[in-house]
């Protein structure tokens, strides 16, 4: 009873210091600055981001939009400021890391987490989106011309593999120590919250298709969390250093990411025989390149559409509750050619940013589904008994006022966790040659419009990465990065 009469005195003052996503989705949150950036206009979308960003700095919800500044600064080639955004961004993520690796059960966050919702936590990010962010800044550096800085943070990447490796270990065990709490100290609640039934109900068709989607995508992604291209940017620097023994391991774990790949094989096999290595009967058959990919080489990578998001859905156990399903966008240009000296060739796949979130969305939803479905069933048990008490002892008029809060509480914070950083694209294409005798590529495709665009490598370079930047039709620039 006194749980509930706390939420009538005290829901003006939840929907005070709750993040603004607890009661408004973030993805509605986002809409405007989408719609900007999907009609051609980053810097207006940039506008919105910073704005949202400086109103929500220090809160749990600082990070989503300080990603959302960095890819825009990036993308309109403001290095400098991309650097400052992302720099942030550790430093947020850094401090949350600090915390419990589960919940904050002992602190404020995860009291207003039990009275309105999943929102009230501070957004961690994602495992993609925290090698996405090594990722970007590493290139931010290229842009600034700080080609050493370049190489530190791409061999940063793999502590960073390593330690989110290790902490979502941690915290898998955690979420499975607390779902045995619960199960222990609300045992009736548990068993209906993992009642499958459910899935039966006509009003989840929605809800059912989507975890067939996304399980579909899931297989797409890749062991303990990589992202290709991060190891592949790593075996760049490595190579570019000299040290082919340590290429080598960087791109064996690329071919094992990608298996099927003979981009793959070809970087595996080149820096096994540069590095004094047999190469093993299987690829046998898999020629190395012809041409140095340590000097005068320009890579090719090929940044497309925009990678999957979050939608709020109604589901119902009958109890109904607001809940995040991936939103998977259209691919609308998976492909690219690059000509050069007379020679044309296409981007193949390095890194399936779809599969990457749609896999871990897949291991991080069961947990988080059941802690809201166990936290949703008791307040219900615990309204329903505070109801009946109050009736029985002839205090209807409390019994009213009580029901009227409980029902717009429920209303207000019945919202699903969708924040995601969602300026990224769907996948990473690449492709190399070697640096054309008159340093000029033609690049053609769906984000060209069918038309040859022109590239121009600077001199005073030996070699170049290009990264063409093509998340939506109307959002196409072509960055090229010199490397001294």
């Amino acid at each position: 009873m006194v749980r509930h009469r706390i939420i009538v005195f005290y829901l003006p003052l939840l929907l005070l210091v709750c993040s603004c996503s607890s009661i408004v989705t973030s993805a509605t949150q986002k809409q405007p600055m989408m719609d900007c950036f999907i009609s051609g206009n980053p810097s207006a979308a940039l506008e919105i981001a910073r704005k949202k960003h400086q109103s929500t700095a220090n809160s749990g919800d600082e990070l989503v939009w300080l990603l959302e500044c960095g890819s825009l600064d990036f993308l309109l080639g403001k290095y400098d400021e991309a650097l400052n955004d992302f720099r942030r961004c550790e430093e947020v993520i850094e401090a949350y890391d600090e915390r419990a690796l589960v919940s904050v059960r002992d602190t404020s966050d995860e009291a207003l987490a039990v009275l309105s919702n999943q929102n009230a936590l501070p957004y961690r990010g994602w495992c993609r989106d925290r090698i996405a962010l090594g990722v970007y800044k590493s290139l931010a550096y290229l842009g600034v011309g700080n080609e050493v800085a370049f190489r530190a943070q791409v061999k940063r990447l793999r502590e960073e593999h390593n330690k989110i490796q290790e902490d979502y270990r941690k915290f898998f065990e955690e979420e499975d120590k607390q779902i045995e709490s619960y199960r222990e100290k609300n045992s009736e609640a548990f068993d209906k919250a993992h009642n499958s039934d459910f899935l039966t109900d006509a009003r989840n068709a929605e809800y059912v298709n989507s975890l067939k989607e996304t399980e579909n995508v899931a297989h797409r992604g890749y062991s303990n969390f990589l992202n290709p291209i991060s190891i592949f940017l790593s075996g760049v620097a490595l190579m570019r250093d000299g040290s082919w023994d340590n290429a080598r391991i960087e791109f064996n774990r690329l071919l094992q990411a990608l298996p099927d790949s003979l981009n793959a094989k070809r970087y595996y096999v080149t820096a096994l025989k540069k590095s004094g290595r047999a190469v093993p009967p299987e690829l046998s058959q898999v020629q190395p390149f012809e041409f140095p990919l340590e000097r005068d080489c320009v890579y090719v990578i090929y940044a497309h559409d925009l990678c999957a998001s979050f939608k709020q859905i109604d589901i119902y156990f009958p109890l109904m509750i607001a809940w995040p399903i991936c939103e998977f966008h259209y691919c609308l240009m998976p492909n690219l050619t690059v000509s050069a000296d007379g020679k044309t060739q296409a981007v193949t796949a390095l890194a399936d940013m779809d599969g990457i979130l749609a896999q871990e969305f897949r291991a991080r939803m069961p947990g988080r589904l059941t802690r809201t479905l166990i936290s949703a069933l008791v307040k219900e048990a615990g309204y329903i008994a505070t109801i009946e008490a109050l009736q029985r002892n002839n205090r209807g008029g409390e019994a009213a006022l009580v029901s009227i809060a409980y029902r717009a509480y429920q209303a207000v914070f019945n919202t699903a966790d969708t924040r995601t950083w969602q300026l990224l694209p769907k996948g990473y294409m690449l492709t190399q040659l070697p640096m054309p005798s008159d340093r000029i590529l033609i690049l053609n495709g769906e984000a060209t419009g069918g038309q040859g665009v022109q590239v121009n490598i600077p001199d005073g370079c030996g070699s170049a990465i290009v990264y063409v930047n093509a998340m939506t039709p109307t959002n196409v620039a072509c960055q090229v990065f010199p490397l001294k």
